[in-house]
């Protein structure tokens, strides 16, 4: 485990190369994945971003990041502008969209080719959708995204989960981050998440050399109760400034190696199908 998450006896060179190809592997169906912080600034909404980014990169198909989390900093407001649409319009409009191209008008896409659906300002809008609103929302996004990347406000989690294939735990490097982080494996486990917490990467974001020994009582904690643990440095490039989209060229080098090396942790659990294909009556 830590920044590459590779295999303990594998050089740096041979994670990344291994993080790339797992990235850009095949699997049957779409997937989801649920990023979800364990306390208050722990970089939820960049790590949703930057691991979203670095999919489409990587990928030949189509990744979509799903902004649920309104408010200074979001998904939407981190990235480039090519529509008013929300997620509350593509809802109303469901039933119009008949093909990718329709989906499309509903989606701005960043340099890297992740597509983010933005949600409206008004946070209390989330919470009037409806259970039946979010499964037409995951629907309509696994039919034109391999992968859709969630990132939903504290008010919504519980809404979310029920749809969830994977999830991305997110910690910051501080002294309150081995218990968050112990609190939130607790909490998925009494809520009947056990397999999404063992199946989760957890993340450590901001690591500096002043944070080094918080990250590893972090990594400490996480490592037996989760399936793989990345460490991220610190970067001055993922703080967020208005009307600047936050986007991986200008991050150093070391940052978007783990970002990498996160979305190939991730990755590596595609190869498992969901249950909903199972369930599938064949043909």
């Amino acid at each position: 485990m830590g920044a590459l998450a590779g295999r303990r006896d594998s050089s740096p060179e041979d994670a990344l190369r291994e993080a790339l190809a797992t990235v850009g592997s095949s699997f049957l169906g779409a997937r989801r994945v649920v990023v979800l912080g364990c306390t208050g600034g722990a970089g939820q909404t960049v790590t949703a971003l930057m691991f979203g980014h670095t999919l489409a990169q990587h990928r030949s198909d189509s990744c979509v990041a799903v902004d649920l989390n309104p408010g200074v900093g979001s998904l939407a407001r981190r990235s480039r502008t090519e529509t008013p649409e929300t997620l509350t319009s593509l809802l109303a409009r469901a039933e119009e969209i008949d093909g990718y191209l329709a989906m499309r008008a509903y989606t701005s896409q960043s340099s890297s080719r992740l597509e983010v659906l933005a949600s409206d300002d008004e946070p209390t809008l989330l919470q009037t959708l409806s259970d039946q609103d979010y499964a037409t929302a995951v629907s309509i996004l696994d039919r034109y995204y391999k992968v859709a990347v969630l990132d939903p406000a504290a008010t919504v989690v519980a809404r979310l989960l029920p749809f969830a294939d994977q999830l991305v735990l997110v910690a910051p490097a501080s002294a309150d981050a081995p218990q968050a982080v112990a609190m939130t494996f607790d909490w998925l486990d009494e809520h009947h998440y056990g397999d999404l917490r063992a199946s989760a990467v957890t993340v450590i974001n901001g690591v500096s050399k002043r944070s080094l020994g918080d990250a590893q009582q972090t990594e400490h904690v996480a490592t037996d109760r989760c399936r793989a643990v990345v460490q991220v440095p610190w970067d001055d490039h993922l703080g967020f400034e208005s009307g600047q989209p936050t986007e991986p060229e200008p991050l150093r080098p070391p940052v978007r190696d783990a970002y990498l090396g996160l979305a190939g942790a991730v990755a590596k659990g595609f190869a498992a199908v969901p249950p909903r294909y199972h369930q599938e009556a064949p043909q």
